[in-house]
């Protein structure tokens, strides 16, 4: 008989452990926006325009940042412009693009967003020994890669 399980691994249930783990800090972190009616990418990108406001930030900017598809992006982003967080100004070199700038309604959620994500974060890391958190990110590293310097290159030409 087999160790083999529904999962696909015979030694355990690796890429289910990661799904539990995944929903329980999205479900944390969805419950303390919740009281801004910001989601998980929403904050994120609240903090990412915020620490980046004096760059050239575009759609496609958040895409490859935030590792979201192209139709994921375009909802959020219009999601927040509808709630007044994000504006957006046409770009100077190519009328078809958009810059994205926080709102003053945005900045005032900057701190909040970027309290949650840190202290959630925080939380899990403190249940780790920090050599352990350090395996940890080079193992999660090793199954989600950065993507290249020609990758990246590549995608800010297009």
């Amino acid at each position: 008989m087999t160790t083999e399980n529904m999962w696909g691994a015979a030694s355990g249930m690796l890429t289910r452990l990661l799904h539990v783990v995944d929903r329980s800090v999205l479900r944390e972190i969805t419950d303390r926006l919740a009281p801004y009616r910001l989601s998980q990418p929403q904050a994120v990108t609240v903090c990412y325009l915020h620490d980046h406001a004096d760059e050239d930030v575009y759609q496609r900017t958040l895409e490859r940042e935030l590792g979201l598809s192209n139709p994921t992006v375009a909802a959020m982003v219009k999601s927040l412009i509808a709630n007044d967080v994000v504006y957006r100004i046409r770009s100077k070199t190519d009328r078809r693009y958009y810059r994205l700038k926080l709102t003053p309604h945005g900045e005032e959620l900057y701190e909040p967003a970027r309290d949650v994500l840190t202290s959630v974060s925080r939380k899990y890391e403190e249940m780790l020994e920090p050599d352990e958190v350090a395996e940890l990110m080079r193992l999660l590293g090793k199954l989600y890669p950065h993507p290249t310097e020609k990758e990246v290159e590549a995608s800010q030409q297009s």
